[in-house]
């Protein structure tokens, strides 16, 4: 009888063996699933981060607000960089940007009232320091001189009449070459 127990048992064990190797076989399969999934989710995300992080990091100035009054428009750009290395030739990029309308992320209207007599533009690092730190420098760009009522009484503006203008950083007048 020990025998025949023995034999019952091996046979009871071979059926168990082959359900239990279905269902390891299964619990391999929901795991590689779940593992593919998460690194389907991370790829996504760390892709949209990567891409968000590009677009602060590229060193191409963007407008991020603008507001226009009686012919001034008040802008906040981003640099876009860590630093910038040439003042100077960073406020002319921007100052060009604005002439030929563009930036990346908005458009000035000049649809209704034209482009703009002066500019004032507020410059900051990266798009999380707008009005929440003081600006890494400050761009003014304004007629030498206002237009002379006798010739006609016509407005300048930064697009038709760039020989008229002067550039300004924090105060400072540097050479403009736009001419």
């Amino acid at each position: 009888m020990r025998k025949q127990r023995n034999v019952d048992k091996v046979y009871r064990d071979k059926g168990n063996r082959g359900e239990r190797e279905r269902k390891s076989r299964r619990k391999r399969k929901q795991k590689a699933a779940a593992i593919l999934i998460a690194a389907f989710f991370l790829l996504c995300g760390a892709g949209s981060w990567y891409r968000s992080w590009q677009a602060e990091h590229t060193g191409i100035p963007d407008a991020v607000s603008s507001r226009t009054e009686n012919g001034e428009c008040f802008l906040d750009v981003t640099a876009n960089a860590d630093r910038i290395e040439d003042t100077e030739g960073f406020a002319r990029t921007v100052i060009q940007m604005c002439r030929e309308n563009s930036f990346r992320s908005i458009r000035l209207s000049t649809d209704l009232y034209g482009y703009p007599e002066r500019l004032e533009i507020n410059v900051y690092l990266h798009r999380e320091e707008v009005n929440k730190e003081e600006p890494v420098m400050r761009i003014r760009y304004e007629p030498a001189e206002d237009p002379v009522e006798g010739e006609g009484g016509e407005k300048y503006n930064i697009k038709d009449h760039v020989g008229k203008y002067k550039l300004y950083v924090d105060g400072k007048e540097i050479p403009c070459y736009y001419y």
